[in-house]
């Protein structure tokens, strides 16, 4: 059986769940995107140079002298390998400028634009300078320095950063918003993402969202790579959980605050799961649609709750298997390490007391439920079940054992022990008498339904600091 998040906990841990563009698209309006007012103002200054002729040495001579003080002046991230001089022009705010391409050993490079009496100047990477113009046609100020010809390239590191396993194909300026970058970069591998990246080149803010993400009809979206080919990413970590389904639909579902993503993808056969997978996109684990009600929300794709009552008739044939008589109406899934041993409270419609489920995967190891303080001693903790809940069945099992003179009215979980030959733990639990009569500690054998024995609190004075409920004597 697979392994899951218990529902609470992948609740605690779905911190941060994206449900569209990420929080900071949201300062882009319609006209950043697609026509950042940085960008016009660049070619309104640079309105009377005209085509850029091809480089000859003395351009590359006075770029290389002028150019580097410029990019230290920017505090760029570049150590200039290649630069040339573009050209000069006033523009509308008056003021003349000086025009600069630099190459970067880093990879990306960057037009540099120095204004007369500006001490800091301007610099945009060579991704935005060719981006085309609003009407589609090709950039005059695009980068044509032999190292920058493939400016995309330069944002390999960028996405590396991230920690996404993707290596760089195509590339596409998105917009800008006061501290931020936007691009898109499809990967060779399959799939694409959404970057961000700091506006200063600093790479103080760095972040990598799945193309999936993005509603293909809104305003922010990945254009390199088509719909079906950004499921991809989906469809690779769907095949690596050995689940057996023909993928109906997916969907992307959010990331945690360490970078983990979830996706949902659903089957031909109504089944469906939610996965989880690294910030590198590795598979970590598929929590079945009926398991995953705590994660976002839970499953969207299909049905759920069709999905949830399959799942309660298996629990309740596995327990009436183990010998427990319980109709389960809640589950709720312990995590484990073990990935042969599927752990799960149970809560009953035709009883009080659930218990927590030990439920084999495909061995022949028979299932077992331990009262809920039987599971307590071992680490495993009801949320389902109040203590009250358990003392009529206690008391029947005194009874059972020829102990009728206790009527249960306190309990605990006292401490898990072994015996010589047993093939698993044994559990004992304390309890108290409504008579005042001295209390009792039963003690559970590995595969016992019932108590196999019943010790007084002196047999146990050396066991766990001794019995401890009020009224139970210790010796």
């Amino acid at each position: 059986m697979m392994r899951s998040l218990g529902l609470g906990l992948a609740a605690a841990l779905f911190v941060a769940t994206l449900a569209g563009a990420s929080a900071s698209f949201a300062k882009m309006d319609d006209a950043t995107a697609s026509d950042p007012t940085a960008m016009e103002k660049m070619k309104d200054n640079s309105s009377d140079i005209g085509a850029v002729a091809p480089i000859n040495a003395d351009q590359r001579a006075q770029g290389m002298k002028e150019a580097p003080p410029l990019v230290v002046a920017a505090k760029l991230p570049c150590t200039v390998s290649d630069a040339q001089y573009v050209g000069s022009g006033t523009g509308s705010d008056k003021i003349h400028a000086k025009y600069y391409e630099v190459a970067c050993k880093e990879g990306l490079g960057f037009m540099v634009i120095a204004k007369d009496k500006v001490p800091v100047p301007t610099a945009f990477d060579c991704i935005i300078a060719g981006t085309p113009t609003p009407d589609g046609k090709p950039s005059t100020f695009a980068c044509k320095l032999p190292g920058n010809l493939h400016p995309g390239a330069g944002l390999q590191p960028v996405v590396t950063k991230t920690g996404r396993d993707c290596i760089v194909g195509k590339t596409r300026y998105v917009g800008s918003t006061p501290t931020e970058n936007i691009y898109e970069v499809s990967c060779t591998q399959g799939g694409g993402y959404l970057l961000e990246d700091s506006r200063d080149y600093s790479n103080a803010i760095v972040k990598a969202t799945n193309c999936v993400d993005y509603d293909p009809a809104g305003n922010i979206k990945c254009t390199l790579t088509a719909r079906a080919d950004q499921y991809v990413v989906i469809d690779k970590l769907a095949t690596a959980s050995g689940k057996p389904c023909a993928i109906k639909d997916r969907r992307y579902v959010g990331s945690t605050q360490d970078g983990s993503d979830y996706f949902e993808f659903a089957c031909n056969d109504g089944s469906g799961f939610m996965l989880k997978a690294t910030v590198a996109g590795k598979f970590v684990e598929a929590t079945e649609c009926a398991k995953a009600g705590g994660i976002a929300g839970g499953c969207t794709l299909s049905d759920a709750r069709q999905a949830e009552t399959a799942q309660a008739g298996l629990y309740t044939g596995l327990a009436k298997k183990a010998g427990f008589d319980c109709n389960v109406s809640k589950y709720a899934d312990f995590p484990t390490a073990d990935n042969a041993m599927e752990i799960v409270e149970l809560a009953c419609s035709n009883r009080a007391d659930g218990g927590v489920g030990f439920f084999p995967g495909a061995s022949a190891a028979k299932p077992q439920v331990l009262n809920c303080l039987r599971a307590e001693a071992e680490g495993y903790r009801c949320s389902f079940t109040p203590t009250t809940a358990l003392y009529t069945a206690l008391t029947d099992q005194l009874k059972a054992k020829g102990k009728s003179s206790c009527v249960v009215s306190n309990a605990r979980p006292f401490a898990v022990g072994t015996t010589a030959g047993s093939a698993g733990k044994d559990d004992f639990v304390e309890v108290g008498c409504a008579d005042g009569g001295p209390g009792l500690v039963l003690d559970y054998y590995y595969g016992a339904t019932l108590p196999s024995e019943l010790l007084n609190c002196a047999q146990v004075a050396n066991m766990s600091g001794g019995c401890q409920l009020p009224g139970n004597k210790k010796s």
